[in-house]
């Protein structure tokens, strides 16, 4: 599905889903949003790095190190909701977490993917952080060969942890990607349509 071959070309390059009703929000400490994306990057970096997971035999482990950094980091009822957007509206709780369940698989195993096969020794350089008290807005640089690209991480408090919601690579946006893609299929087929894409497009990726 090109939506989806777009939308994991943007998470390689990032090198690397509902916002949390106001007040709900927790503090999140002394911890940073620029703390939480360098925490992020540097365990999957480490892992794709670490001398004892080389061999194709530890492949599977590192691939389930990696998706594990990506669930711990990424708000995705958040970002599930962005995508939608008012074509979640009128949908009932078991359309959504139908939604929410193959979304998240997607995206999980799609940068999964796409690390385990190119990222390695990428260099992260952290510019700048725009701090709030219910956002975080960290501008990094990948460099790779002679190449840079600027990709800003946003994140907001949930449940006392900062958690990544959106991604802006080259300032495209990778939520606003997948709501421009996911309402071409709505609009031209249907909702239920959609979900039965991306149940083919998760099928093509357990093989």
């Amino acid at each position: 599905m090109r939506w989806i071959s777009t939308i994991v070309c943007l998470l390689l390059l990032a090198a690397l889903l509902t916002p949390a009703a106001p007040g709900s929000a927790r503090d999140p400490g002394a911890a940073t949003g620029g703390d939480a994306v360098r925490d992020m990057l540097d365990q999957v970096l480490a892992i794709q790095t670490d001398p004892r997971l080389q061999d194709r035999r530890h492949r599977d482990e590192r691939r389930r190190a990696i998706k594990a950094v990506i669930a711990r980091n990424f708000h995705f009822d958040g970002m599930a909701r962005q995508a939608l957007g008012k074509y979640g509206d009128g949908l009932d709780a078991s359309q959504r977490a139908s939604f929410l369940a193959l979304f998240q698989d997607l995206f999980q195993d799609s940068y999964t993917k796409l690390v385990l096969d190119f990222l390695k020794r990428e260099r992260i350089i952290y510019d700048s952080e725009e701090a709030a008290p219910n956002r975080s807005q960290i501008k990094t640089r990948i460099v790779r060969m002679s190449e840079e690209i600027p990709v800003e991480y946003s994140l907001a408090p949930v449940e006392g942890k900062w958690l990544v919601q959106d991604v802006k690579i080259d300032g495209i946006s990778i939520t606003e990607n997948y709501r421009r893609s996911f309402a071409r299929v709505i609009q031209r087929d249907s909702f239920r349509v959609l979900l039965d894409k991306m149940r083919l497009q998760r099928q093509a990726m357990e093989k």
